[in-house]
């Protein structure tokens, strides 16, 4: 853009903002009268009625209104702070800072342990532009971060794969004169393992021995993950962890110190120690803690042969495996393509008299119906009926995942799809649109009569969706020819605004002082 150009435009600003300045100023000044009064003022000055909604949108009062009161959840920091823990308890890390603004806008003054809550949140959440947002704004607000502060910082710096991050929050920690405590070289360890830092990771361990301080069965976890995700992968990795296993050998089962804020600092450790390697939906015996973590690098890795090595361990040390570490075992099997064999083990536990978990099942089922065959389908659908016999139950998620996969029967008698969905049926759980979409397809493909219940069920739900979603290819085009047309309504009304402005009166004196001044 030209010097005369921006002058032009620069001007044009100029005599708008005049010329508005001239009509606000000849408007007849505005009463000091109340909301109620306020409106009825400018429905008189208007010549209409000023509609009840509109009325209810203004907050401008002195006494709020019912309806804001009844829609304001939190009015001073107490309230604010519950709230926030039920937030962090339902790990829905993502309004965390929408709350925190709400405490800007009402005036609320946050204290110490609503940044704890926040974020420990955050952390949980793996939400690190947040966690650094709060742990700036503590900063700014005079509070002096403490260990636990700085323990979550750098525990979520490395959930996020950020280990140079990590490392210099620790340096600023200890340049404040805070000492590194067992939990801050345990936050330190979790991030070299998920970073595949070895090197790193042995650093942090030589300046725990410098600080007096010795490793626990979650030091030893954290090594065994930096091995497993180094790269690259070779025997070296696995004789590695056989030798960390080995060295745990007695080792505590935790920190025995007290560092603080031990509700928060126990969140971290539970974080810390089974974040990676707790199954979900079964129980976790913690004496097993380094077992677990090297049964699940093994079954991450595909090697088998590795897990039956560290099972053998196990049993060699005196425990019996339970159905966590089967889990992962049963993991490596299929992971080589050979969930027979996974089904083969998961038999002989059940006929040790062992009770079987329901994550145990799923991940069985799921292998056997990954490539389905009439063997595995068969394994599948007695997997099923035996999970149904021992109470166990199918959610919404579950149910519309194994359906899907259960659905690809393209030879079969598409008994475990049916079983599937009986399960299903019966607990009055509707399956996902993509779930439904290939049970009915697959119904179709073998030829199941018309007045079948099951095809009448599906196709209900099928079309049920695609009416509330508007997935039918004639919508489809209708709505995207109604939106082009929008499109152009838009457009031609922005043109014919633009030429309304440029045409308004006094512009043209400006265009021409500007051509004399050039």
């Amino acid at each position: 853009m030209t010097g005369a150009a921006r002058l032009s435009t620069i001007l044009l600003q100029r005599a708008r903002i005049l010329q508005y300045s001239a009509s606000w100023l000849s408007a007849p000044a505005l009463p000091k009268l109340g909301v109620v009064e306020h409106y009825s003022w400018l429905s008189q000055q208007e010549g209409g009625d000023v509609s009840v909604g509109q009325r209810e949108r203004s907050y401008s009062s002195a006494a709020p209104s019912a309806a804001y009161t009844a829609r304001n959840y939190a009015s001073n920091i107490a309230e604010y702070n519950r709230k926030l823990i039920e937030i962090n308890n339902s790990r829905r890390a993502y309004l965390m800072r929408d709350i925190y603004e709400d405490m800007q806008i009402d005036g609320v003054q946050p204290v110490r342990d609503t940044f704890h809550t926040l974020i420990s949140g955050c952390m949980k959440g793996d939400r690190l532009q947040d966690v650094m947002y709060f742990f700036e704004e503590m900063k700014a607000m005079g509070l002096a971060p403490d260990v636990a502060i700085y323990n979550s910082v750098i525990l979520s710096c490395g959930r996020c794969n950020q280990i140079d991050h990590a490392f210099q929050v620790a340096e600023e920690m200890e340049s404040n004169g805070i000492p590194p405590k067992h939990r801050t070289f345990l936050a330190l360890l979790k991030s070299c393992g998920i970073a595949g830092r070895v090197d790193e990771a042995y650093g942090v361990v030589r300046r725990m021995a410098a600080s007096g301080l010795t490793l626990n069965s979650s030091c030893y976890c954290a090594l065994i993950m930096a091995y497993k995700n180094r790269k690259p992968v070779n025997e070296d990795t696995f004789h590695k962890i056989f030798e960390l296993l080995e060295q745990s050998k007695g080792c505590e089962a935790g920190s025995a110190e007290s560092e603080g804020r031990e509700d928060f600092e126990e969140e971290l450790a539970s974080l810390v120690t089974g974040g990676d390697i707790q199954p979900t939906r079964s129980y976790v015996n913690r004496r097993f803690t380094v077992y677990y973590a090297a049964l699940q690098a093994c079954s991450e890795l595909g090697n088998a042969t590795a897990a039956k090595a560290v099972i053998e361990m196990l049993e060699q040390s005196g425990q019996q495996i339970d159905a966590s570490a089967l889990t992962e075992l049963v993991k490596c099997h299929i992971a080589q393509g050979h969930p027979e064999t996974a089904v083969s083990e998961f038999d002989k536990f059940v006929e040790s008299g062992k009770n079987p978990t329901l994550n145990l099942y799923i991940t069985l089922i799921q292998g056997c119906l990954t490539k389905p065959n009439a063997s595995r389908l068969a394994s599948a659908n007695r997997l099923l009926q035996q999970m149904a016999e021992r109470g166990y139950f199918l959610n919404t998620v579950l149910g519309s995942n194994l359906l899907t996969l259960a659905s690809n029967d393209n030879g079969g008698d598409f008994s475990t799809a049916n079983c599937i969905w009986d399960m299903m049926q019966n607990r009055n759980l509707r399956a996902s649109f993509r779930a439904a979409s290939a049970y009915y397809n697959g119904l179709q493909r073998h030829k199941v009569p018309e007045d079948d219940a099951r095809l009448a069920g599906a196709r209900e739900l099928v079309s049920r969706n695609e009416r509330r979603y508007n997935w039918t290819s004639g919508a489809q085009a209708q709505t995207q020819t109604g939106s082009d047309q929008g499109v152009d309504q838009d457009a031609e009304h922005e043109t014919e605004h633009v030429s309304q402005d440029t045409t308004e009166p006094g512009y043209e004196q400006v265009d021409q002082s500007v051509s004399a001044m050039t």
